[in-house]
C-alpha cells in the first residue's frame, strides 16, 4: 500500500512539473506628453501576428500607469496610446515587473528597465531601421538621377553604396539572430527582415533558432507553419503551367450570355478585349474583381471592355455576384463548372486567369492582375 502510495506521488509531481502555469508580469512607468489618458497593453502572438490587447491603464496625472499580464512562455507585447496607429514601445516579458517611461513627443526614446531582452530589441530595431532609411533614401536617390538622365556612369558610386549597405544589413541580421539569446527577439528579427534574405537563408535561421530554443511553443509554430508553406510551394512548383498565349490568336469562344443568347469573342474584334476567367465561389476572383471594375471604368470608354467568363453552376449565385461586384461588362457562361467548354479551350487549371486580347484578335498577355493589369493598359491605351 504505501508502496503504491508512493508511485501516485511521484507520478503526480511528475505531471505537475509537466504542466506550465502561466507567469504573471507586470510593465510601469510615467509616460509624459500623453493626448488620450489611456494606454493598451496589446500581445503579439507568434503564431498569428494579430493584436489582442491583453490589459490596459488610465494614465494619471503625474504620468504614471500600470498593466498586467500572465502568460506560459515569452511572447511579444507593445504598449500602445488609445487612439494611436503604432506603438510607442515593444515589450518582451523576460522579468516579473518591467518599467517603460516615454515620452510621447519622442517616442524612439523610451527608456526600459528590467527587461534585457526588451533592450537588447529595441538596440536592435533602432540600428536596423537606420540602415533601411539610408537605403530606402538611396533608392530615391538613384529613381530621382534616373528620371533627371544621369547616365548609367554617374550611377556607380552611389549604386555601390546601396550594394555595400543591403550587405551591412544583410550580416546585422544574421548575426543579431545567430548570437541572440532570447527567443522572440530572434524569430521578431528574423520575420522583420525576412525580405533582405534569400530562401536558403531564411531556412537556415529559422531551423538555428528551433535548435536553439526547442522548448519554446511560439517557435516551434512558426517552424510548422513555414514548413507547411514550403510543401504547398513545393507542390504548386510541381503542377503543370498555365498556357502560354502570349503571342497567339485568341481562340474562339462562344458561350451563353445572361439572358442565354450565345456571345462569341470574335464579335468583340477590334477592341482590347480581358477575357476574364472567374467564379461567384472563387474567393482570390473575387479580391481580383475591384481592380478589374476600377480597370473597366477608367478604360471603357478607350477601345477597352472586359469579358467574364465564369466556371460557376447556380446561375442565381452568378448573377449574385455580378451584381454584389458590380461587374458591369459582357458575362458568359454555360453553368458546367470545370467542365465548361472555355477550360478545355483555353486550356487553364486554376481560376483567377486572363488573357489580354487586341483589337487583331491577338493574345498580348496573360495573367494580369492589380497593378500589372492597369499598367498593361496605361502602356497601350492612350
Amino acid at each position: 500500500m504505501q508502496k503504491l502510495f508512493l508511485t501516485i506521488l511521484i507520478m503526480l509531481i511528475l505531471l505537475s512539473c509537466k504542466h506550465e502555469t502561466p507567469k504573471g508580469f507586470e510593465i510601469s512607468g510615467n509616460i509624459k506628453n500623453s493626448n488620450s489618458k489611456m494606454v493598451y497593453l496589446e500581445e503579439t502572438p507568434l503564431t498569428t501576428g494579430q493584436l489582442i490587447v491583453v490589459d490596459s491603464s488610465i494614465i494619471n496625472d503625474n504620468g504614471s500607469y500600470q498593466v498586467k499580464a500572465k502568460r506560459s512562455e515569452e511572447s511579444l507585447f507593445q504598449l500602445m496610446e488609445k487612439g494611436d496607429n503604432y506603438p510607442f514601445a515593444i515589450i518582451i516579458n523576460d522579468a516579473s515587473k518591467i518599467i517603460v517611461n516615454a515620452d510621447l513627443n519622442q517616442k524612439d526614446n523610451y527608456v526600459i528597465e528590467g527587461s534585457p531582452a526588451s533592450k537588447y530589441l529595441k538596440e536592435f530595431s533602432i540600428d536596423a531601421n537606420k540602415k533601411w532609411a539610408e537605403l530606402f533614401f538611396l533608392r530615391g536617390e538613384m529613381d530621382s538621377l534616373k528620371n533627371a538622365g544621369t547616365p548609367d556612369s554617374g550611377l556607380v558610386a552611389i549604386n555601390n553604396r546601396g550594394n555595400a549597405l543591403w550587405s551591412e544589413l544583410q550580416n546585422y541580421v544574421k548575426t543579431f539572430v545567430k548570437n541572440s539569446s532570447n527567443p522572440v527577439a530572434s524569430v521578431w528579427a528574423l520575420g522583420t527582415y525576412y525580405q533582405i534574405l534569400t530562401p536558403g537563408e531564411y531556412q537556415q535561421l529559422l531551423d538555428e533558432v528551433v535548435k536553439k530554443f526547442p522548448e519554446h511553443k511560439g517557435v516551434a509554430a512558426i517552424k510548422e507553419m513555414n514548413d507547411r508553406q514550403m510543401a504547398i510551394a513545393k507542390q504548386k512548383a510541381q503542377e503543370p503551367e498555365a498556357p502560354q498565349w502570349v503571342g497567339k490568336e485568341a481562340p474562339e469562344l462562344s458561350l451563353p450570355g445572361i439572358n442565354g443568347k450565345e456571345i462569341k469573342l470574335s464579335s468583340m474584334k477590334g477592341k482590347y478585349v480581358l477575357v476574364d476567367f472567374w467564379a461567384s465561389w472563387c474567393a482570390p476572383c473575387r479580391r481580383e474583381n475591384p481592380n478589374l471594375v476600377q480597370a473597366y471604368n477608367k478604360y471603357k470608354d478607350k477601345n477597352f471592355t472586359v469579358l467574364g467568363v465564369s466556371l460557376d453552376k447556380e446561375k442565381t449565385e452568378w448573377l449574385n455576384a455580378i451584381q454584389k461586384d458590380e461587374l458591369a461588362w459582357t458575362h458568359v457562361s454555360d453553368l458546367k463548372q470545370w467542365n465548361s467548354k472555355a477550360v478545355s479551350v483555353y486550356n487553364f487549371n486554376s481560376i483567377p486567369f486572363n488573357v489580354l486580347v487586341d483589337p487583331s484578335g491577338k493574345i498580348i498577355a496573360q495573367g494580369l492582375r492589380g497593378e500589372e493589369l492597369n499598367a498593361k493598359l496605361e502602356e497601350l491605351i492612350r
